[in-house]
């Protein structure tokens, strides 16, 4: 996110290697939401969900690790492919920073607005165990 950011600030020209790197990035996100995905079929909290959904939806820790926290980390993972295959139109353009960092805050803010923090009200889970 630095990385986009000081290219959009110095107006540098997104070029083959940054595209690079982008693609890299997007593969390890896309790791993640593979990962991701793996826990979330096998989490005991999304079986009970899914067996309960009317009465689930009521309850906002079960909600948000049923429904919420998958959605939002998978349309975003979405949103980032997307972007990445969006921007070749603009290699050797000093737009291509400028236009990964538009979309990639709005990407990082759904990012943050769905990791089950400590301080969160959606959940009541320690950062770490």
């Amino acid at each position: 996110m630095i990385w986009i950011y000081l290219g959009h600030r110095n107006q540098k020209p997104f070029t083959k290697s940054d595209q690079g790197i982008l693609i890299i990035l997007c593969m390890i996100f896309n790791i993640q939401l593979l990962l991701g995905w793996m826990l979330y079929l096998q989490s005991p909290l999304v079986a009970y969900f899914f067996k309960e959904i009317p009465n689930s939806i009521k309850l906002r820790e079960v909600r948000f690790f049923g429904l919420e926290h998958v959605t939002m980390m998978s349309i975003s993972i979405v949103w980032m492919n997307i972007c990445s295959f969006q921007i070749k139109k603009y290699i050797d353009s000093k737009k291509g920073f400028s236009f990964l960092w538009k979309r990639y805050i709005w990407i990082c803010l759904f990012i943050l607005a769905s990791i089950p923090w400590s301080f969160s009200p959606l959940t009541s889970r320690p950062n770490w165990r």
